[in-house]
């Protein structure tokens, strides 16, 4: 079997096999971004590893039987149906053909999906400034507890009046942290590309369980990076105090929308540092041998 089919057949198990086990070392959220690593490459390596496999198929084919004679080979393949010896070749080239056309259909149907997102939460953080921001955060009048941040040009942080008048003030800046944290880390336009990916190519498992995790983990780096510098008692109390309120909208990040029990956990019990450390060095692991086996795959002498 040729590198390029080696390949093709890694980038399927990978796709179909390999989120469960990838939702099983991340889900503790020990190590939230290396996690977010992890889920990243992979999909990446997916999406590469189709494409190169793909290509080099096709190479196989067309150099094996055209380098002693590229014209007789042309006439072959256009006179595919009528030779059975090359009807073999001649399926590789139309399944290629094939794949190539859905995946330039699928990469189109992509970037409409993130360019129609993308307006959306842009035209929201717009509204919001009109309103009148102050270092980027709005406040609105509702009776309903929520925060929640919308990436646009500029970015805006959205908080209610009913938010704002039932957290203390170091509840408050810990929750404005976390918004904050979201945004240095580009976090909506992240998951608005993972929900593009999941929306156009329903039917690959690593992209729905993708969506699920990442957005739980981001949560959980938004999280850190607000415990580090506010507290996380502050926080956790905070973020108590906004769960149950209604969900954000598109394409808008909610403190308190996702995971909340796993994220309250991990504030009010953070894991060990042996833990820690244990978790990070799987994930490295891991990460490590999804870039790795592929190229491997490629460069073994094939017979």
């Amino acid at each position: 079997m040729t590198g390029a089919a080696c390949m093709l057949l890694y980038g399927a198990a990978l796709a179909w096999l390999g989120p469960g086990s990838l939702d099983r070392i991340t889900r503790s959220g020990v190590s939230p971004r290396l996690s977010v690593a992890v889920w990243l490459s992979a999909i990446a390596v997916v999406a590469v590893v189709w494409v190169v496999a793909g290509a080099g198929l096709i190479l196989d084919v067309v150099l094996l039987h055209s380098a002693a004679d590229p014209v007789r080979y042309c006439m072959d393949v256009l006179l595919a149906v009528h030779r059975f010896g090359w009807f073999g070749d001649a399926v590789l080239i139309a399944v290629a053909a094939a794949g190539a056309s859905g995946t330039t259909l699928a990469a189109r149907r992509i970037m409409a999906a993130m360019h129609r997102m993308s307006a959306r939460s842009c035209e929201h953080a717009s509204t919001a400034h009109m309103l009148g921001a102050r270092d980027g955060v709005v406040v609105v009048t509702s009776e309903h507890r929520a925060a929640y941040c919308v990436a646009g040009r500029p970015s805006a942080i959205v908080v209610t009046s009913g938010a704002v008048s039932s957290l203390d003030a170091a509840e408050l800046e810990a929750v404005l942290a976390h918004e904050r944290a979201h945004l240095r880390g580009r976090h909506p336009q992240l998951l608005m590309l993972l929900n593009a990916l999941y929306g156009v190519l329903p039917w690959v498992p690593l992209l729905r369980r993708a969506a699920d995790a990442v957005a739980r983990l981001v949560e959980m780096c938004a999280d850190d990076a607000a415990a580090r510098s506010h507290g996380s008692a502050a926080l956790l109390r905070g973020l108590v105090a906004l769960t149950g309120a209604p969900s954000a909208p598109g394409g808008a990040l909610a403190a308190g929308d996702t995971a909340m029990v796993a994220r309250a956990w991990r504030l009010a019990d953070p894991a060990p540092a042996g833990t820690r450390w244990r978790r990070q060095v799987v994930l490295s692991l891991t990460l490590v041998t999804v870039i790795v086996t592929p190229v491997a795959m490629l460069l073994m002498p094939h017979p």
